[in-house]
Formats: C-alpha cells, sequence, structure tokens
C-alpha cells in the first residue's frame, strides 16, 4: 500500500494482505500478521495457499485463477488458515482486484472477518447435520444435475427444490449453488475417492458443540 492508504493499511484492526498475481503475499498489515501468528517478513513473497489447511487449496485455486487472469473482480468466501503454531481458524475471505492503468490484474487485496479459532486440523470436524432430502439434492448438485432434474429425480416441486438448495448454501457457507460441491467436500461430507459422491453418515458432535 503506497500514499494516502499506508497509515490505514498499517493501524486497520481489520486483518488485510495483498496478494500478487502469481499468488504471493506481497504485503500484509499488523492485523493480518497477528491472526496468522507471523511476522511481515515471514510472510513476504509466501504463496498464499501455503497458510489454508488441507483440503482448502483446492476448493479455492479456481476462484483465484479467476482472479488472476481479469474473469473475477472479486469474490467472497469461509475458509481455514493454519496459523504458524499449528493451530487452525476459521474467517471469511473478501478478495478484490486492483487494476493496472492497462486494465490488467495488478493484485488481490484479501480482508478477514468473522473470524473463529481454535477448530481441528486433523481428524473430521462435526459437519452440518442434512436431512436426508437435503442430503440427495445435495448429492445430485455434485454429479451436476439441473434444478429441473432434482426436481423430478426426487419428486419434488421447483419451488421445494430452490428452498433445499438455500438452506443447503446457508449450512455449508456456500455464497452460491455452484459452491455447493466444493463446501461439502472441504467439509468432508463426501466420502473421498467415490464417484458418483456418497454421503458419510454425519460425525456426531461433541459435548458443548453448539448447533
Amino acid at each position: 500500500m503506497k500514499g494516502r492508504y499506508q497509515v490505514y493499511f498499517e493501524r486497520a484492526r481489520i486483518p488485510i494482505a495483498a496478494v500478487d498475481g502469481l499468488g504471493r503475499i506481497r504485503e500484509s498489515n499488523p492485523a493480518f500478521c497477528s491472526v496468522v501468528a507471523r511476522t511481515a517478513e515471514e510472510l513476504d513473497h509466501v504463496l498464499a495457499e501455503e497458510l489454508l489447511a488441507p483440503g482448502e487449496i483446492e476448493a479455492q485455486r479456481p476462484y483465484w485463477r479467476m482472479l488472476a487472469l481479469g474473469r473475477l473482480d472479486s469474490y467472497q468466501t469461509r475458509l481455514r488458515l493454519v496459523r504458524r503454531n499449528g493451530t487452525v481458524i476459521r474467517a471469511r475471505v473478501s478478495a478484490s482486484v486492483e487494476h493496472r492503468a492497462d486494465g490488467l490484474p495488478w493484485r488481490a487485496v484479501a480482508v478477514l472477518d468473522e473470524i473463529s479459532w481454535p477448530v481441528p486440523l486433523h481428524g473430521p470436524e462435526p459437519g452440518p447435520v442434512l436431512g436426508q432430502v437435503q442430503g440427495e439434492v445435495l448429492r445430485l448438485v455434485a454429479v451436476g444435475a439441473s434444478n429441473a432434474q432434482i426436481a423430478r429425480r426426487l419428486y419434488l416441486t421447483r419451488q421445494a427444490v430452490d428452498y433445499h438448495l438455500a438452506r443447503l448454501r446457508a449450512k455449508l457457507g456456500a455464497d452460491s449453488r455452484s459452491a455447493l460441491a466444493g463446501r461439502a467436500f472441504v467439509l468432508g461430507l463426501f466420502v473421498p475417492g467415490v464417484w458418483p459422491p456418497a454421503l458419510h453418515p454425519p460425525v456426531p458432535r461433541r459435548p458443548g458443540d453448539s448447533g
């Protein structure tokens, strides 16, 4: 950050980082450094994907490519980040592209909010509890079925399919219908290495977990 934005960048309590077209962190403010438990020097030129928890890279990489190629100006998602001591935080990330004078992408600026930590890194994490119909809707979305095909297959109305999709987006933290399958894999709802997708039985929640 240069000029009049530098002071705001450094003093902001909101974690902010700038990432270049190769996915390397070029600048990070003190709030961002505190959240990931690393210094600005340690983060300089580090690939941003190295901060992601296992399973997150595959879900995020398509969006990063679109940002780098100028096909997407901004996007928002929820993901898990690994701190230097190995603990994991969950955060909402809002990324937007700054363009050069010639219109090509220059860098992406990422802002973190809604941070909660720590969350488990290894072993299954209790995922959202889905009803039988919601599970079937999610599975059919993952194989590429349209809303009309889902309605016919499950003997539902189109309105009912829309309702279940809205509920699934809320439960899985997906910003769109197309992100549902990726979020389901990240959350461990599908059995890995199986096609067509098959849902895991839900992992029992630990005592004290909130629904």
